[in-house]
């Protein structure tokens, strides 16, 4: 007895992977990363009461940089683009710290810029490339 599951419908159709809503959930991601990059950057460098800096690096750190990976990898489910999203952002803050901290360089600041800067970049690459493909 198999525990394989087989897909659904005629073998010979075609699988749609990036239908509709995919495409939308990743634009949907990408505007989301650079929401967060320039919201944390802006709150750090302008000096914006505790609170606020908290709310906007705490939302990166959960959702920049893995909206930087997430907006260019195709999923079959909402759920999880978002879900790959958090773990890749928490996977890639972490791998950053440590990096830095190894490297006796540690600058929560650094890390901060480099990463919004690079979210940005990709975030804006994929917007670029879904536009340009016209869909």
């Amino acid at each position: 007895m198999s525990t394989t599951s087989t897909p659904a419908g005629p073998p010979d159709a075609p699988q749609r992977v990036l239908d509709r809503a995919d495409r939308f959930t990743q634009s949907l991601v990408a505007w989301v990363g650079i929401a967060t990059a320039v919201g944390s950057v802006v709150a750090t460098a302008s000096g914006a009461p505790e609170a606020v800096r908290l709310v906007t690096v705490l939302a990166f750190v959960c959702a920049g940089p893995g909206a930087a990976v997430m907006s260019h990898v195709a999923t079959t489910r909402q759920s999880t683009s978002w879900a790959m999203t958090t773990v890749v952002s928490l996977a890639l803050w972490g791998l950053g710290s440590a990096v830095l901290g190894w490297s006796g360089v540690w600058s929560p600041t650094t890390l901060l810029v480099v990463l919004a800067a690079a979210t940005v970049a990709s975030c804006a690459g994929a917007l670029l490339r879904e536009r340009r493909s016209g869909r």
